[in-house]
């Protein structure tokens, strides 16, 4: 819908959009890829935008969390509020790094998880002569 202030018109998202926009926008964190265009575009030298990053950090918790797909995207949010960090993602070598990271835990979380879930056998006792 839009709303008028001081005689313009504004388009104004409901909550439910925003709430979408905010979580496709949080979840793209997710993606070293992203965060490398972002630090190249010098989003992170606006102040508004750093603001923007620690509003965000909502998604934290629980009754929020439990909806997002790549919860990683949480990580990178809690890393982004360090300026440090943020300094850091516009150089490639430090993006592959961290793809290439996310990577092998992708290819690994999944069995070492399954295996730790399994409980280990004790070996069968030898028989005393």
């Amino acid at each position: 819908y839009q709303r008028r202030v001081h005689g313009e018109k504004f388009d104004v998202m409901n909550d439910a959009h925003r709430l979408q926009a905010e979580l496709e926008f949080v979840q793209s964190l997710a993606n070293p890829a992203y965060l490398h265009f972002l630090a190249r575009q010098r989003y992170f030298e606006d102040a508004a935008f750093i603001n923007y990053l620690r509003y965000l950090k909502y998604w934290q918790r629980p009754e929020y969390a439990r909806q997002l797909v790549y919860p990683q995207c949480l990580r990178f949010l809690e890393l982004l509020q360090h300026k440090g960090f943020r300094n850091e993602l516009g150089n490639q070598l430090v993006i592959n790094e961290i793809a290439s990271q996310q990577f092998y835990h992708w290819q690994y979380y999944r069995r070492n998880r399954s295996t730790a879930a399994v409980p280990a056998q004790e070996p069968p006792a030898l028989p005393l002569s």
